[in-house]
């Protein structure tokens, strides 16, 4: 199922290792008769939660196409870089601006980011996506 589900053996593989070692892990089991039950269930809901992440990385790496960044003088550079800080502090939630910065000052990890501010990866993909959708439009004008 989750070969067929994620169209990649080895995610599948792990998918399914992760599902065993929390079901190792845990102190509640289910009863003989619901085993193949919650297997399946807890397989395809997390090929489903993987499948969720990866489009939201998709559209969050579409907003931002970091590699196509025009070259620009230092002073501009510098000029474009404190105007964006200042929107950035101004106008992002605490938590969005942290993770904001966390990815692109600090160069971190979705995954590091998730761990250093305790909240799950989605959650960091969703405040990246709202970041970068209020500095697009906020900046949409200035390309012009």
């Amino acid at each position: 199922m989750a070969n067929r589900l994620l169209h990649d053996d080895e995610e599948g593989k792990d998918v399914v290792s992760e599902v065993f070692t929390r079901l190792i892990q845990s102190d509640i089991l289910p009863g003989e008769d619901k085993v193949e039950r919650y297997l399946s269930a807890s397989v395809r809901n997390r090929c489903l939660d993987m499948i969720a992440h990866q489009q939201i990385r998709q559209r969050v790496e579409k907003l931002i196409p970091i590699d196509s960044v025009d070259d620009l003088s230092e002073t501009d550079e510098d000029s474009r870089y404190t105007e964006l800080r200042r929107f950035v502090d101004r106008e992002l939630s605490d938590q969005t601006r942290q993770v904001f910065l966390l990815r692109f000052d600090k160069r971190m990890k979705y995954q590091e980011i998730a761990a250093k501010l305790n909240i799950s990866e989605k959650t960091v993909y969703k405040h990246l996506h709202q970041a970068i959708t209020k500095l697009h439009e906020h900046f949409k004008d200035q390309e012009q």
